[in-house]
């Protein structure tokens, strides 16, 4: 049943928001826009809210952020799997408590305890948790354990009777038996779940079951389409010279580090048809050929320096010093390093777009910008379906490199059109986005 929310009458009280699967920390351009348009989204509902991260972090802190003229500071909670289990915010702590309310029924004990753990408190006190699982990490293509920790948050909650609902994220694909489990056991206990791909609706009802059909899982676009973009204080493209010299059509072309250091080893693990490494430097070449255009790199991940096998600066980077002899003037490098928002206004500053990072394809999209999907998942295939332009994914699991190249000269070819498709689109997709939780407000 849809979930009601009573947030009227002259008595309302501020309502108490969890949000879960969504961080500021993880260098991922793409999970930090679906951390600020969730709350974006959740603060056009409720304008008052206090919205909480329930995230994986050490300590207790704050986010500071400026949504539209709003200064905001949202505290980031973090549920800790640390060895020190004594810890107030470790997960079998706050589990434990959750087992000892359902033996001990006293309101007092529970307000006792309250007044004892921060973090026990923050959890009694929620309204309402809303999970977007990083976009895509509801599946265990990433591996068993950042699926088995996602789910245990989100059983944390349901183990204290929260209402839950399930923002626009990808659901599967599963391919162990223990993940498709433990994905029903969450789907069915939630109060609503939202799918950003029309087909995982199918997929997700078929997962449950026909006796758990109840229309409760429902189609929205990715929240990230909402996101601001902000010019940054300072833009640092490299070589300095006018990149749109000789009226140029600016191409923005997204490398994603992951997949551009991965390998054939990642490639074969992925299922993709093609060399991803050797793609990118065919995908140059071809934009080449017209002579007015001009390539900027620009990447959308900034991992940690210990992770820089998945960076996408140092493998932009890598392209951008191979190739600049060779196209002396006509390959720009996006150097420094920025958020959510400035890489959002960088990208819109492009013309054309090609990203292997699905949000630096939703970035490009929702300013209008005609895009191709460079995908590795069925991810791409929803986002870019829900708009209409489903024929602008190149999946690199089902095209080998020709048949990418002929996808990306076709929308290049049709940019305009697209462009203007987009224009009567983007504002209807931003308006559905907003009014998620039209649907669990009573």
């Amino acid at each position: 049943m849809p979930l009601k929310i009573n947030n009227s009458g002259p008595n309302k009280k501020q309502r108490k928001i969890c949000l879960l699967g969504a961080s500021f920390e993880t260098g991922n351009m793409g999970v930090s826009a679906l951390a600020e348009s969730s709350i974006k989204v959740i603060l056009s509902c409720w304008h008052d809210a206090e919205i909480t991260l329930l995230d994986s972090g050490r300590v207790v802190s704050e986010e500071r952020l400026r949504i539209g003229d709003r200064i905001l500071c949202i505290k980031k909670m973090p549920i800790r799997f640390c060895m020190n289990v004594f810890r107030g915010n470790h997960f079998l702590v706050l589990c434990l408590y959750a087992l000892l309310f359902k033996l001990f029924r006293w309101e007092g004990f529970k307000r006792l305890c309250a007044r004892r753990n921060a973090s026990l408190n923050c959890i009694i006190q929620m309204d309402l948790v809303a999970d977007i699982t990083g976009g895509d990490s509801f599946s265990d293509i990433y591996g068993m354990r950042r699926f088995i920790l996602g789910f245990l948050r989100k059983w944390l909650v349901l183990l204290y009777g929260k209402k839950l609902i399930m923002l626009p994220q990808t659901y599967g694909p599963f391919r162990r038996r223990l993940a498709k489990i433990m994905a029903k056991y969450v789907l069915r206990r939630a109060n609503l779940v939202y799918s950003r791909d029309q087909a995982d609706i199918e997929y997700v009802n078929k997962l449950l079951g026909k006796g758990t059909r109840n229309g409760k899982v429902k189609f929205a676009p990715d929240v990230a389409f909402v996101l601001d973009a902000r010019k940054p204080e300072r833009v640092s493209i490299e070589p300095s010279a006018d990149i749109r010299a000789h009226s140029s059509i600016v191409v923005g072309l997204n490398i994603s580090g992951w997949l551009f250091n991965g390998g054939c080893d990642r490639d074969r693990a992925l299922g993709l048809k093609v060399n991803y490494h050797s793609l990118v430097y065919e995908i140059i070449d071809l934009l080449m050929k017209h002579e007015n255009v001009a390539v900027i790199l620009v990447p959308h991940v900034f991992p940690p320096a210990c992770n820089e096998g998945e960076s996408d600066p140092q493998a932009c980077l890598k392209v951008y010093e191979e190739l600049q002899g060779k196209h002396p003037g006509r390959i720009f490098l996006t150097r420094g390093c920025y958020n959510h928002n400035e890489i959002k206004y960088i990208i819109g500053l492009c013309d054309f777009f090609i990203g292997s990072r699905m949000h630096s394809c939703i970035a490009a999209l929702s300013q209008n910008i005609p895009a191709v999907g460079l995908a590795y998942s069925k991810k791409f295939r929803g986002i870019f379906g829900c708009i209409g332009l489903k024929n602008c994914v190149a999946d690199t699991r089902n095209c080998g490199g020709k048949a990418v190249l002929e996808k990306v000269e076709l929308v290049f070819e049709d940019r305009d059109k697209i462009r203007e498709h987009l224009k009567q689109t983007i504002p209807q997709v931003k308006e559905n986005v907003m009014n998620i939780f039209e649907d669990s407000n009573g």
